[in-house]
């Protein structure tokens, strides 16, 4: 058998031509990864934006409900206990932000962001349930409340027509968003599980 004679001009070239490959193949893998953390970023900022409207609406709520009980004469222990929940709430909200930190999220392992997501979809459900009841107690009250107060006829009405639309735009508004954000919670548990 004859030796190969190998070109040592050609064998040069088809090393720089591997390593210009090989090159190529580690910048491509750095931008892949790099949009995958992007994409997987804007999948999450949904949890951050719902964190931030809750604390922003229980921040609102507590001094206009101090200015309508006041306005129309309702008593303070009733503004007392909305703005209670309104801080409980506000509480928690905090508490989960900077346990779940949606600006680090992608920064830990994909395991423990998935945790984080599922713990975080537990919190909205378990405070949906807690937010549900407590609304229902208040309209309760409310509707007893302007019973009471010895409006009849067209007046007791017309504010009973109004109050139920009123709720039942927040119960289709409330549930749309809660869907939504279970979908995305799924979505992106499923994204990061399939990595």
């Amino acid at each position: 058998m004859e030796p190969v004679d190998i070109n040592s001009q050609e064998l040069q070239e088809l090393k720089s031509e591997f390593n210009d490959l090989k090159e190529t193949l580690n910048e491509q893998r750095i931008v892949n990864k790099g949009l995958l953390e992007h994409i997987q970023k804007q999948k999450a900022s949904f949890i951050g934006k719902d964190l931030t409207t809750r604390m922003s609406m229980d921040v609102f709520t507590i001094p206009m409900i101090l200015v309508i009980c006041n306005a129309i004469g309702w008593p303070m222990w009733f503004a007392a206990a909305v703005s209670l929940w309104a801080i409980a709430d506000l509480v928690s909200v905090l508490w989960m932000r900077k346990r779940f930190n949606p600006q680090n999220l992608l920064e830990s392992d994909v395991l423990t962001v998935a945790k984080n997501v599922k713990d975080y979809k537990k919190f909205y459900h378990l405070s949906t349930i807690i937010g549900a009841i407590l609304a229902v107690a208040m309209t309760v009250f409310i509707i007893i409340r302007v019973y009471t107060q010895g409006h009849t006829g067209s007046s007791l009405l017309f504010f009973l027509i109004l109050f139920l639309i009123t709720c039942v735009i927040s119960v289709v508004i409330t549930a749309r968003k809660y869907r939504q954000l279970m979908a995305s919670c799924d979505n992106l548990i499923d994204s990061l599980e399939s990595r």
